[in-house]
């Protein structure tokens, strides 16, 4: 990380920057959910196995945040965004294609580009952040996931319904293009740490061994693994669970999905805001978690005929619980790690996150199959964040222990 601090215009560019790369990551991943029903159709599957997919493309986020911590010193954090950006072009476009063995290698694509993202966008928010405003920088960043999904709530359903269900990722693609052209003047400010002497051999794992040395930083990646997987099956389920359980039309389904995720950006902003404010990450953590629990035995509540504002309420609150905790999540993580490896770190804190994502959507899936109801799954569900509490209260526990000794 560079001493000298980046002028103000630079470190604006750049929080907007490398939001934007986020933005169209998630996008790229919800994409394909908010148009589940068309895609189905299309391809002649059941609906409900749109969560397989989802889960798929975080085995190729996974996979690469192994690496992200590498990528991102050998070639730089902007341009890892850059490659990022690319990646989900092509992918979005091979998804177009309309075939079953081509959404599976775009997932894959959608996944590895996204893995790229967080690790390389920590690195250039600590050049950004200070002590004083680091929650609120990271959640500011974070928006991005939540954008994301507003911008595939808005945007998909839509252009499917008009032209049909191809030609939403094709303008997903072109927005990806856009942002990796955006962001190439940051480089020349912002890559100018990187080591192109690098080597990956031997070193893969080393991130993963870095999150074993320190406690709090597995307990975190524990509670991650968890409330990750419950996020992503709300994002993955929530236009299915409005279409086929309560009986709504896609369009308005899918303008559900986008208040859904206005409220995760007004809660990572709230939450991240309120972070610095307290200078107790954790605590808000846990509160945001509790919060979450309610929300999912509200939705569990929901049946055919329930008022849509009742609908729409009960879904603002979950989103800005459920997908509001990550900026505070990210912030603390990139707090405990070493000067300098932020971004090998979040790299290996991520594993077991993006792992949860996968499972989660999965569990969901077996959960449905089960109860036969998604919205009596999402009750189900909210077990599965009670049990991401507990490393958050041992955290708080042990901080609480060595302030008072």
């Amino acid at each position: 990380m560079n001493n000298r601090p980046l002028p103000a215009t630079i470190g604006l560019f750049t929080i907007v920057g490398v939001t934007s790369v986020q933005v169209v990551a998630t996008m790229a991943v919800v994409m394909p959910a908010s148009v589940a029903p068309a895609i189905a159709e299309t391809l002649d599957f059941p609906v409900s196995l749109i969560g397989l997919q989802v889960s798929l493309a975080y085995v190729g986020a996974t996979v690469m945040s192994l690496f992200a911590g590498l990528v991102t010193r050998r070639f730089g954090a902007v341009r890892t965004n850059q490659i990022a950006a690319f990646v989900i072009m092509i992918s979005l476009l091979v998804i177009s294609l309309a075939e079953i063995a081509a959404l599976a290698c775009g997932s894959l694509g959608i996944g590895v580009a996204y893995g790229l993202t967080n690790p390389s966008a920590a690195h250039l928010m600590m050049k950004v952040a200070s002590e004083k405003n680091r929650n609120l920088i990271f959640s500011i960043k974070q928006t991005g996931q939540p954008l994301g999904g507003v911008l595939a709530g808005l945007m998909a359903p839509p252009i499917a319904v008009a032209f049909g269900w191809q030609f939403s990722l094709v303008a997903g693609a072109a927005l990806a293009f856009c942002v990796m052209l955006a962001i190439q003047p940051l480089r020349r400010h912002l890559d100018n740490d990187r080591d192109p002497d690098t080597r990956f051999r031997g070193q893969v794992f080393a991130d993963i061994a870095m999150l074993m040395r320190e406690r709090e930083l597995r307990l975190l990646a524990l509670s991650a693994l968890t409330f990750s997987g419950a996020q992503l099956a709300l994002m993955a389920f929530a236009v299915t669970m409005l279409v086929e359980d309560l009986k709504i039309d896609i369009v308005t389904a899918g303008l559900a999905l986008a208040c859904l995720q206005v409220a995760g950006v007004l809660g990572r902003l709230g939450w991240g805001a309120l972070a610095d404010r307290m200078r107790i990450g954790i605590k808000i953590l846990i509160a945001s978690q509790c919060l979450t629990i309610v929300f999912a035995l509200a939705t569990s509540t929901l049946v055919p005929g329930s008022s849509i504002v009742a609908v729409f309420l009960i879904l603002f609150g979950y989103g800005a619980t459920a997908v509001g905790w990550n900026g505070v999540f990210m912030a603390e993580i990139a707090g405990l790690a070493p000067q300098g490896r932020v971004s090998n770190v979040t790299g290996g804190v991520l594993v077991p996150t993006f792992i949860g994502v996968i499972l989660g959507p999965l569990v969901f899936t077996g959960i449905h199959a089960a109860t036969e109801s998604y919205t009596a799954s999402f009750g189900v569900l909210s077990g599965v964040t009670l049990l991401g509490l507990l490393p958050l209260l041992t955290i708080l526990r042990r901080r609480r222990a060595a302030a008072s000794g």
